[in-house]
């Protein structure tokens, strides 16, 4: 796997049920959401599932949580009849990653960048013009990719190719985003949000700290996840 053409074919390469196994064919999407099977995109998905024409997708970088995190978009777009795809960049993503000395749960530095640049090829060759995002206003706090200056910057960029990016959540803070989602009632035991990548959320990572400290603002600790501690 060391060829330039051997990671070119996993980058590329898309884990999707064929369509011959599906019982019909996937109508061409309006809009491709970007997702990582946690709070943001499954209220997301949620959100825009009325439409037959959304199409998720979700992005192995070589994260430590992958496995967990496409289990949980496949689980809760199955809830809403929907096929979503795997691409895989974990090649790339692990080859950044061993550039650190150290080994980090997310190995790409601005990983919000690349995945909107992968996922404007992927929008182009499906001839869709709309991504869509779960940025909220709690990610602007701690994230350069999120603020705006960045998307600012990113919307020309993608307007120059004739494509259009949404981000419907960057005024919420997650727990308003749990409260809308609880209205849209999304299953939340089929959610996914700890960067360890264990089979239950550890509860002691960043990402289950704020996370459970979203439902619990929000009321709804009861429909949360299982933590390990």
């Amino acid at each position: 796997m060391n060829s330039t053409a051997a990671q070119v074919r996993m980058i590329r390469q898309a884990d999707l049920i064929p369509p011959e196994d599906t019982g019909a064919a996937i109508a061409r999407p309006a809009c491709v959401l970007l997702m990582s099977g946690g709070v943001e995109s499954s209220t997301l998905l949620y959100g825009l599932a009325d439409t037959d024409q959304i199409h998720p997708i979700f992005l192995d970088y070589g994260q430590r949580a992958a496995v967990q995190e496409w289990r949980a978009v496949k689980r809760i777009a199955a809830t809403r009849n929907i096929t979503p795809r795997r691409f895989d960049l974990s090649v790339f993503g692990n080859t950044v990653g061993a550039l650190r000395t150290e080994r980090y749960h997310v190995p790409l530095p601005h990983r919000n960048f690349v995945a909107i640049a992968a996922v404007a090829s992927i929008a182009s060759n499906l001839k869709v013009r709309e991504i869509i995002i779960g940025l909220t206003a709690d990610d602007a706090m701690v994230d350069p990719c999120s603020r705006l200056p960045f998307q600012r910057a990113i919307r020309d960029a993608l307007a120059s190719l004739s494509l259009r990016l949404d981000t419907p959540y960057d005024g919420l803070t997650k727990t308003e985003v749990v409260k809308r989602g609880c209205r849209l009632g999304v299953p939340w035991e089929t959610s996914y949000s700890c960067l360890l990548g264990r089979a239950e959320h550890c509860g002691y990572c960043p990402q289950c700290q704020k996370r459970r400290a979203a439902f619990t603002a929000a009321g709804a600790s009861q429909q949360d996840v299982r933590y390990n501690r």
